[in-house]
Formats: structure tokens, C-alpha cells, sequence
């Protein structure tokens, strides 16, 4: 079995934040206001056109990439709040991984290096997060500022014709918040307690009766827990010749 420690940290103080039972399927609409300031909000029909009027309302203004197309969620942030907006036609499995992937997404990207920055440098240093005075001298060459999103912090993932990610490294991102969903949602711990069924597919049946995923996601993380077994390269040459 293959478990991430880092994504498994970061759950777990999560979950310890929100004092809620450990019972499964797991109710982040419920936990995640103990927790952290994100809110929830389903949209109907989501998409880019949607999302760009909601921020418009809220009086965000900013030209979002690409042409309108359909959205499952996207995550905004500003002056230490988030909002993960998730489309509200979904059925609920989509809906709840939905919200684990744009929380994973609040918590690595925004939330835990806002929280480094104000250990380390203070209160009065957010304000050069949030855009609301330029850094001094030492902040400007303090390594804690660097790759810490300024102002507005909008995730909304760029992809081709085809639905693939633009770039390797926002695929990369995506499959690490996509490893903090998992955890979140079903912690590979808990399950390696209460034993894994021999095969990827078994293992992907229990991840959706019993922790809410949908079908490709729990697919893709059964595949991460039960990886293919190796096999010696010697020995495979071997069995060709027999």
C-alpha cells in the first residue's frame, strides 16, 4: 500500500480540528466550517460563464482563461477566506469528492502557507498576502514569501480541447490535490486497519459503498493503494522462454 504521509498530516489535523465522529461517508459540508474559512456554495449548470458573474456580484472582477465551458468546482480566495463553488446538478458522490478536491486544494495551496507566513513573520505580514501594502526590505527577500499567492487566489483549472491539464506542472498539481482528496475522504490508514480487498477493483467497490467515491476516483486511488505487483525482469524473461 502506498501512503503519502504529507497528505495523510494534513488530514489528520483537519479532521482533529473538527472534532467530528470518524464515520464514513465523511460530511465535509459539516466539518469544513469547524475547521477552516471556506464556504460551500452550489451553482446550477456550472460553468465559466457562471463562475465569472458570481464573482462579478461579489465584487471580483477578472477575466477568467479560455472559452465557457463546464465546470464540476473552482476555488476562490481572498484576505484569508475561501469559497469553493461546486456545480449543484451533480449527483452527490461527484458533489462530495468535488468539495474534498477544492478543500485540498484551500489547504495546500492557500490556507497552510498563509499560516507558515504568519508564525514565521506576524500578523501585520498578511496584509502584504492580501495586497493591502507592499512588503518591506526583509519580507521582500524572506524565503516564506515566495510562491505564497498575493491578493486574489483563484484555482480554475486550464485545459485543451480534449479536457487535459495545459501544463505538466498544473497536472501535477491536480494530482496532488486529487491525493489529499483521497485522504481526506478515505484515509489510507483506515483502511490499511481494516484490511484491503485483494484486487484494485474490489478495493474500488469498497471506496464507493463505503466512503462516497465516484466510480473513476475510486478507481484511480485503489490503483495508488494495490499497485501493480513488480515483477524481477529476469524472471519475466524466464517464463517467456518456457
Amino acid at each position: 500500500m502506498s501512503v503519502s504521509l504529507f497528505e495523510a498530516q494534513i488530514a489528520r489535523e483537519f479532521w482533529n480540528k473538527t472534532r467530528e465522529p470518524e464515520t464514513f461517508p465523511r460530511n465535509l459540508r459539516r466539518a469544513i466550517p469547524k475547521a477552516v474559512p471556506l464556504t460551500v456554495e452550489f451553482m446550477p449548470r456550472f460553468s465559466i460563464r457562471v463562475a465569472v458573474r458570481w464573482l462579478r456580484q461579489h465584487g471580483i472582477t477578472c477575466k477568467l482563461p479560455g472559452v465557457d465551458r463546464q465546470l464540476k468546482a473552482c476555488l476562490v480566495a481572498r484576505n484569508g477566506h475561501g469559497f469553493a463553488l461546486v456545480d449543484g446538478s451533480d449527483d452527490e458522490d461527484e458533489q462530495r469528492f468535488s468539495i474534498a478536491h477544492e478543500l485540498a486544494h484551500f489547504l495546500r495551496d492557500y490556507w497552510l502557507p498563509r499560516q507558515r507566513v504568519l508564525k514565521r513573520l506576524g500578523a501585520d505580514a498578511l496584509k502584504v498576502l492580501d495586497g493591502r501594502r507592499p512588503p518591506t526590505d526583509p519580507e521582500r527577500f524572506h524565503s516564506l514569501l515566495r510562491n505564497v499567492p498575493l491578493g486574489l487566489h483563484l484555482h480554475l483549472l486550464e485545459r485543451d480541447e480534449a479536457g487535459s491539464p495545459l501544463k505538466s506542472s498544473t497536472a501535477q498539481a491536480e494530482e496532488k490535490a486529487d491525493r489529499l482528496a483521497y485522504e481526506l475522504l478515505a484515509p489510507a490508514e483506515h483502511i490499511l486497519l481494516h484490511g484491503t480487498p485483494g484486487s484494485p477493483e474490489a478495493l474500488a467497490e469498497t471506496l464507493r459503498r463505503d466512503h462516497g467515491l465516484p466510480a473513476a476516483q475510486a478507481l484511480h486511488y485503489a490503483g495508488i493503494l494495490l499497485p501493480p505487483a513488480k515483477t524481477d525482469p529476469l524472471l519475466r524473461r524466464l517464463k517467456l522462454l518456457t
